[in-house]
């Protein structure tokens, strides 16, 4: 659909929910709303533990179609500010339209020939399993695989960024990302439609329709989420 096809979409079931005597939106508000409901439609149908279904992102061709148009590739660049690094650890500077991680993996350089310029993969820890597993030469990153953890943004750029942990006894020489970006907004200023696949755009305005409905008739939501949670 055009950003006007999802704009009038939008009039149609929302009058057809709310009645006329519901109070109208503004343009700018009905687009809130589409851009409400497309952020809300990437994080419930990337956390398949919060969708219907409990179908992960690429479970089924649906889900692989689904959001497909918001997968991205990037090799993040070292960060400029390097304060706090764990030892053996580097700063990478991520995409601005960062959402979420899909997979992760890094080439490395070695005086040892065996390993020099292998592809590691990166296992994403978090700060206690850090302290727990630093200290146990099993756990321990090694010349196979690197810890990967969140970090606050760089203090110079506000870029975020994410912490590679090595065992240091070789270096990353490049460090490659693929990733959910985050939704271009819908513009219905300018025509701008969602970016996401199209066979998805009915369900951004439904969810959108509910989420305005919430507000001016909530019984009338109530009806409608419960119809919405039996149909997924």
């Amino acid at each position: 659909m055009t950003a006007t096809e999802l704009k009038d979409k939008f009039l149609l079931l929302y009058d057809k929910i709310a009645g006329n005597a519901a109070p109208p939106y503004l343009e700018s508000e009905i687009e809130s709303f589409l851009n409400m409901a497309q952020l809300e439609y990437v994080k419930n149908h990337y956390n398949y533990k919060k969708n219907n279904t409990k179908e992960g992102i690429e479970e089924t061709e649906k889900r692989r179609k689904d959001l497909s148009e918001l997968i991205k590739f990037n090799s993040p660049s070292v960060s400029q500010d390097q304060t706090g690094i764990f030892p053996n650890g580097t700063f990478y500077d991520l995409p601005n339209d960062l959402m979420y991680t899909l997979t992760e993996n890094a080439t490395i350089t070695s005086e040892n020939e065996c390993i020099n310029n292998n592809t590691i993969q990166i296992k994403p820890i978090t700060h206690d399993e850090y302290n727990v597993s630093i200290n146990n030469p099993f756990k321990k990153p090694n010349e196979t695989i690197a810890w990967r953890m969140d970090f606050s943004k760089d203090s110079i750029t506000q870029t975020k960024r994410h912490e590679l942990i090595t065992d240091g006894d070789y270096t990353i020489s490049k460090y490659n990302l693929r990733y959910i970006k985050i939704p271009s907004d819908i513009d219905l200023t300018n025509n701008k439609t969602s970016e996401l696949n199209e066979v998805v755009h009915d369900e951004i305005v439904n969810i959108a329709v509910r989420m305005a409905t919430a507000v001016t008739e909530p019984s009338n939501y109530q009806i409608k989420a419960m119809e919405q949670q039996i149909s997924e």
